[in-house]
């Protein structure tokens, strides 16, 4: 497993928690709303930023 993926697993984990979701339910929310996508092609900047302001960008993402 990469560092791309442990970081997606990880981003799940937090959101999870957060929303009070189970992984499952997350995994097909960041599917359906191109979520892995923007880890993907964002990962080298946003891994090193607070994980709340990761989060927030992906809620963010998501109601749009």
């Amino acid at each position: 497993m990469n560092n791309i993926e442990k970081y997606k697993i990880f981003l799940i984990e937090q959101y999870r928690a957060k929303n009070n979701l189970t992984a499952r339910n997350v995994y097909n929310l960041f599917k359906e709303r191109g979520i892995f996508e923007y880890i993907e092609k964002t990962f080298e900047a946003i891994h090193t930023q607070d994980t709340a302001e990761v989060i927030s960008e992906i809620e963010e993402r998501i109601k749009n």
